[in-house]
């Protein structure tokens, strides 16, 4: 069956930022769309970069700031973020408490920091 328990589900972890594996091909659960949660720890700053599909965010706790395209915004419980391919922006968690989200990104979609070549985050693998 293909479900994936929160306790086997693989991590990986940046500063501020945890990475939690839910569906991706390498764990063989899904072949079109990678999929993992995120927690960004409560003052976490923003890193800028882009991807090269469309990623989309569904916040399920705390808040976050998310800038882009020259717009800031805020990202509460229940709101989505869709970014664009190719298009730069940033994520923090400028609040005191975490924010969580659910992210999906089309399997081969690549993220990259600015001045940087796309590469392929191992939690989209």
């Amino acid at each position: 069956m293909p479900v994936t328990h929160a306790v086997d589900a693989p991590t990986w972890q940046l500063p501020g930022t945890l990475f939690t594996g839910l569906a991706s091909p390498s764990r063989g659960d899904s072949s079109e769309v990678a999929v993992w949660r995120v927690r960004m720890q409560a003052g976490t700053p923003a890193t800028a970069h882009s991807v090269t599909r469309t990623e989309i965010f569904v916040a399920v706790a705390g808040t976050a700031e998310v800038r882009i395209a020259g717009k800031t915004d805020t990202l509460e419980p229940g709101d989505t973020l869709v970014v664009p391919a190719h298009t730069e922006f940033e994520l923090s968690a400028p609040g005191h408490e975490d924010f969580e989200a659910v992210v999906c990104l089309p399997v081969g979609g690549q993220a990259a920091m600015p001045g940087s070549e796309p590469m392929t985050p191992p939690w989209t693998e």
